[in-house]
């Protein structure tokens, strides 16, 4: 568990792959070492675990009541439906690290790399990839034809972005975003918004 800050707030990133009940645990687990470093604060967002209604209800009254943290809503981005589950849906791989130059993760199923994604480095999905920090390397999402993909990352400033077969090469100028953003397809053409645009 660790805490990313940008400017609409903190984003509290979980490495762990347990429930809703492991992720409070070691939420509680940090900011409890934390003392009142947090006290003030405001989270934005939860990375790394879908929340559903009720769970948000349980986490925002927490850290208000325990914690003194505000929270936004939504916290989560539902991410339980970005992989399939059990049921016979798409699977999901987690990457415990960041990728540096030279590195490459391929997988059949989603993607989710808790952590950078580096220049040189690249990232290929027949699913959704989800990069909990700054994506600067390649990725390709729903490979080879799936145009229902997505790419998310908290900053998206890649090399190269592909999803399906719609290549494009990111522009050189600097784009100042400072929060999440998701690149996908619609009628053949690449678009990129920010992950609280609901649709």
């Amino acid at each position: 568990m660790e805490f990313k800050g940008l400017k609409k707030g903190l984003y509290a990133v979980y490495k762990g792959a347990g429930s809703f009940e492991d992720f409070l645990e070691a939420l509680e687990i940090k900011l409890n070492g934390s003392g009142d470093f947090f006290t003030g604060a405001y989270v934005a967002g939860v990375y790394g675990i879908g929340l559903d209604d009720i769970e948000e209800d349980i986490l925002a009254k927490v850290l208000e009541d325990k914690y003194g943290i505000k929270t936004k809503r939504p916290l989560s981005r539902k991410s339980r439906s970005l992989g399939k589950d059990s049921g016979g849906e798409m699977a999901t791989r987690f990457v415990y690290s960041t990728l540096r130059s030279g590195q490459k993760v391929s997988y059949e199923g989603n993607v989710v790399v808790l952590g950078d994604v580096n220049a040189g480095a690249e990232v290929e999905a027949g699913g959704n990839i989800v990069v909990m920090g700054t994506l600067r390397g390649n990725a390709r999402a729903g490979m080879p034809d799936n145009h229902g993909a997505s790419v998310t990352a908290i900053l998206l400033k890649p090399t190269q972005l592909r999803i399906g077969g719609i290549a494009v090469r990111w522009p050189d100028e600097e784009r100042h975003i400072d929060e999440p953003e998701m690149a996908y397809v619609e009628q053949g053409k690449m678009y990129v918004r920010s992950v609280y645009d609901v649709k």
